[in-house]
């Protein structure tokens, strides 16, 4: 007597199931993609916050100081630095050398900036290599205008402006590269002097 076999099918995907499966994972594509692409434009934006807000102390430290203050790139740790040049308790007989401000913390620039490329200093209209010599202010004299940017991999850019007469500096991104400033104006000078303002 022969034996019937039955014929075991193997359990498989339908074509109505594959199409979901592949409907469901666009959807979560869709989803992730902006936020993991947008990631790195908050990053850059929120060094650039932290890098004002850093500038907003070095232009009160050079309003309120007699030291002279400086801003360094560290290349070494890719971060942006609020120096004081200060003297060694210890060593009083030794001179004034750049140390980083205790009560400012250095901002960590993000790896999207190239550490060499990625950081460009202007200041009163020249552009300055600060990893090698600081950013510094002289007591007495002017504060110079001070322009930093970032640049990353994508080629977004954030430029951080600080005037020379300003204590709160005021932020540029690709988008917006001119920005209406107030400068000061001498009104007498100007035969302004009976204007209303």
């Amino acid at each position: 007597m022969q034996r019937k076999r039955k014929q075991t099918r193997r359990p498989a995907f339908t074509l109505i199931e594959m199409i979901v499966v592949i409907a469901v994972l666009a959807v979560v594509m869709a989803m992730t993609v902006p936020r993991l692409v947008g990631r790195q434009g908050r990053v850059l934006q929120l060094a650039a916050d932290r890098i004002a807000d850093l500038m907003t102390m070095f232009a009160q430290r050079e309003a309120l100081s007699g030291r002279p203050v400086g801003i360094w790139h560290d290349t070494d740790r890719h971060r942006i630095v609020l120096l004081i040049l200060d003297i060694d308790e210890a060593h009083p007989q030794e001179p004034a050398e750049w140390r980083p401000d205790r009560t400012v913390r250095p901002v960590p620039l993000p790896e999207s900036v190239d550490v060499q490329r990625g950081v460009v200093a202007i200041v009163d209209g020249r552009a300055v290599d600060i990893s090698q010599w600081p950013v510094a202010t002289e007591p007495g004299k002017p504060r110079p205008r001070v322009e930093l940017s970032l640049f990353d991999d994508l080629g977004r850019v954030k430029t951080v402006v600080l005037p020379s007469h300003a204590l709160v500096p005021y932020l540029l991104d690709d988008r917006n590269a001119v920005l209406a400033l107030r400068e000061p104006i001498d009104l007498d000078a100007a035969g302004r002097h009976r204007e209303d303002w």
